[in-house]
């Protein structure tokens, strides 16, 4: 993909690594020739190439530890590709607005299978640095919803990076730590409002799920959905209790962070 590429030829140059960093600008120049489609792909060199390489590293420098990634298997890969379409047009059914939205947020939507990273379960992955792909782990994600679940989370974290290109949302030393609401592991501020962010974007998906007249929801889906925007809801005011308590927001973040808690405070649950 476009961003990895560009990503290891900085690195490349910086190294001085001046024969590998000609060759990879030339397969630069060759995708920015290309229209992008939007994609699911398996994590093997068959669909990716270089990138089944690039992608691994790239995730590793931004974990600060070793990501493992494999391909899938093909009766996991074919479930999990099933999923994610069905995910797609569930999304499409409530809001074709948000479900364009991630397909231009993402243009790959890549399945891999079981990873170690420090020592943690791998259930999906977004990078800067890997700007407009997200990874899913293939064991992970039979059921729409959850698959649902998942795409919202992770094209929000892609949301995030392009509103933050320009200017950060905070300006917190990255040594520091707080309470996560959504990971156990103490993260940096940026991480919490990555988190929080992410919180309302899924309460937001789930909502618009639930208020859809197109959408065909069992009782016992309703009554998950239902539990999950609460949860949601109640993470989100964890989070910005500790952005606000901890955090030192720059005028974009707080312009992001205002919208979103407007948002939030306009819901019952």
């Amino acid at each position: 993909m476009f961003s990895a590429a560009t990503t290891t030829w900085c690195s490349l140059f910086a190294a001085e690594r001046h024969d590998d960093a000609q060759r990879l600008w030339r397969e630069i120049v060759r995708l920015a020739r290309k229209q992008p489609q939007f994609s699911i792909l398996p994590y093997d060199e068959g669909a990716l190439g270089p990138d089944t390489e690039r992608y691994a590293r790239l995730l590793s420098l931004e974990a600060e530890s070793t990501v493992v990634l494999t391909a899938p298997r093909e009766e996991e890969w074919v479930r999990f590709k099933e999923s994610a379409t069905a995910a797609l047009a569930l999304i499409e059914a409530a809001d074709a607005a948000l479900a364009s939205e991630i397909r231009e947020l993402v243009i790959e939507v890549v399945g891999a299978s079981r990873s170690a990273h420090a020592g943690r379960g791998f259930g999906g992955a977004s990078s800067f640095m890997l700007w407009g792909s997200v990874l899913l782990n293939t064991e992970y994600y039979d059921a729409k919803l959850d698959m649902m679940a998942a795409l919202l989370h992770e094209t929000a974290h892609q949301l995030l990076f392009g509103l933050s290109l320009d200017q950060p949302v905070v300006e917190n030393d990255v040594e520091e730590r707080y309470t996560s609401p959504l990971r156990p592991d103490p993260r940096p501020m940026d991480g919490i409002f990555h988190a929080t962010f992410v919180c309302a974007r899924m309460h937001y998906g789930y909502a618009r799920l639930m208020e859809s007249q197109t959408v065909a929801l069992d009782y016992g889906d309703r009554i998950l959905v239902a539990q999950r925007q609460r949860k949601y809801r109640s993470k989100f005011f964890d989070g910005l209790a500790t952005i606000q308590h901890h955090g030192r927001i720059t005028a974009n973040g707080d312009r992001i962070l205002t919208a979103a808690t407007d948002y939030m405070r306009s819901v019952k649950q």
